[in-house]
């Protein structure tokens, strides 16, 4: 099974055991959920019996896993649903409900949905019971009554993992031939507020009712359709409003409908419409149906080496040998030490004292290991533009990371200057998480963002498309920009442990969104050029 599925159903089962009031196991399921799904293979972690190294995860809980994955089913999943009927477990996921008040209201009242619940929040039933009030009856019926009108934003990573459980949840009924999460999650925008799947069926009443009883329904839409026109329904399902228009006005130039075409495969529909097919990262409405060369697209696999990757020697979670060992297991040929510099003291930052113990390190797992790991560090953009790492330690940096960590709100003018100058300091460097953005948490810096591609183009620098789900950052659009004018990109992972390596996947989507080729990156080339490259001494070629 897909890590996500296993992680999903993991979830779903920490749900039941809190309506149980079971908050010890139900904690437990969550942090082995966490665990399991940023992963990209499980079945390799059972088979090597390797599934209590991962954190949360003991022996009983590798067990579960270990059945999850080998037979699909969860026994016990089946049981808590059995005895919690779904509208509970949707009410727990409310805003301010919980496992606690869900289990209250639904023994107390007894509702047949939320509507009828909402319903006797009209009647001031709900203020009656023990705990509730005036106030907390009425943000429970707003928060019932806003689900139909708003979705809850989530992160990438969560919704591709909430898209997983879903479709293995209809792959169960009969009526299901096929089933795809589609949507912006497939197309790797960062912030999804919808779950999409499409699906292959003769009986779309069956799979309505299959999924009617998922406690995530609320949160999917299907388009379905029957094998004959899947590949459509896929199309249909994983572009974006602007895309799917322009694909309906080109069948209506041959004088048929979109959903009429007969194509098993997407492939197969995009031939129909005297198209390649698209990638599903670029089916953005913009300018893709023009005939333009995208089969170079960056890949996954054209990644030689993780760059931008933090150690126990400052905020993260592994040792300089343990990240190597992964990412050496991962396939990767170079791996970049860059923790933080002096000035993130809150993140641990590195002296120069520090520096050299560290250099010193990592000379001494190079001998132990066959990937190459360069010695470097994550430098803060000082207020003035300045880089924030010792003078006498320049000359053996391998690697420097130029980024913005404090004073994010400072304005334009300021902020212009300060990132101008730091893109013009006489040595190669990336410019990390250039926004400086977190997403649903902090918006991105102002900045004039020319005036500093101006800057990297008369200067040695690159620009880093982070992977880490949180920032995602730079975007697609801005990238485009910096495409435009030659820069070079490093796709990078900003790992703070050995899980994170696996962050690689959400820069390459985000540069495949941005029509990033394998020859504009940095780190898709062979591990002794990517060296070369990276040198804070100007050998980017």
């Amino acid at each position: 099974m897909h890590p996500a599925e296993i992680a999903g159903a993991l979830r779903e089962i920490a749900v039941y055991l809190e309506l149980d009031g079971d908050r010890y196991r139900a904690r437990a399921y969550q942090r082995a959920a966490d665990s399991i799904s940023g992963l990209q293979d499980v079945s390799r972690l059972v088979a090597e019996g390797r599934l209590t190294e991962l954190p949360g995860i003991g022996d009983s809980l590798a067990r579960l896993i270990a059945e999850i994955d080998a037979t699909g089913q969860v026994a016990m999943l089946d049981r808590l649903r059995a005895r919690w009927p779904a509208t509970v477990v949707e009410l727990a996921r409310l805003p301010g409900v919980g496992a606690a008040k869900a289990r209250i209201l639904h023994e107390a009242l007894v509702p047949a949905d939320l509507d009828e619940l909402a319903r006797m929040c009209d009647l001031g039933r709900v203020r009656a019971l023990a705990g509730f009030g005036r106030v907390s009856e009425a943000r429970l019926r707003d928060a019932i009554r806003a689900r139909h009108t708003t979705r809850p934003q989530l992160l990438l990573p969560r919704a591709r993992e909430l898209g997983e459980a879903l479709a293995a949840h209809l792959r169960a009924a009969p009526a299901v031939r096929e089933v795809a999460v589609c949507g912006a999650a497939r197309r790797w925008v960062e912030v999804v507020d919808r779950i999409v799947l499409a699906v292959a069926t003769t009986d779309v009443a069956a799979v309505r009712d299959r999924l009617h009883g998922h406690p995530l329904a609320s949160q999917c839409d299907l388009v379905c359709a029957p094998p004959v026109r899947f590949g459509a329904a896929m199309v249909i399902a994983t572009g974006s409003d602007a895309h799917v228009a322009a694909l309906r006005a080109r069948a209506g130039g041959l004088g048929t409908e979109l959903e009429a075409i007969d194509a098993a495969d997407e492939a197969a529909l995009y031939r129909a419409l005297g198209l390649p097919l698209l990638p599903p990262e670029v089916r953005d409405g913009t300018d893709e149906l023009d005939g333009g060369d995208l089969s170079d697209l960056v890949t996954l696999a054209d990644i030689t080496g993780a760059v931008h990757c933090h150690t126990v020697h400052s905020d993260g979670r592994n040792t300089i040998e343990e990240m190597a060992i992964a990412a050496e297991r991962r396939g990767l040929g170079l791996l970049t030490i860059t923790d933080h510099s002096a000035t993130a003291s809150y993140a641990g930052g590195l002296g120069a004292d520090e520096l050299r113990a560290q250099r010193d390190e990592i000379a001494l797992v190079q001998r132990r290991v066959g990937i190459r790991v360069l010695f470097g560090t994550e430098a803060d953009i000082l207020k003035d533009g300045e880089l924030d790492y010792p003078a006498e330690l320049a000359g053996d940096l391998e690697v420097v990371i130029a980024s913005v960590h404090q004073r994010h709100k400072l304005d334009e003018d300021g902020m212009t200057r300060r990132l101008v100058t730091a893109m013009r300091q006489p040595i190669f460097k990336i410019w990390g998480h250039a926004l400086g953005r977190l997403l649903l948490g902090r918006p991105p810096i102002a900045v004039r963002f020319d005036e500093v591609l101006d800057a990297i183009g008369e200067s040695q620098a690159a620009i880093e498309i982070n992977g880490d789900p949180h920032r995602l950052d730079l975007d697609p659009e801005r990238a485009r920009q910096a495409r435009a004018r030659g820069i070079q990109f490093v796709l990078s992972t900003d790992a703070h442990s050995v899980r994170q390596l696996d962050y690689l996947e959400y820069a390459v989507g985000m540069a495949r969104r941005a029509r990033i080729r394998k020859r504009e990156v940095l780190n898709a080339r062979p591990p002794d050029e990517l060296a070369r490259a990276l040198s804070p001494r100007g050998r980017a070629g």
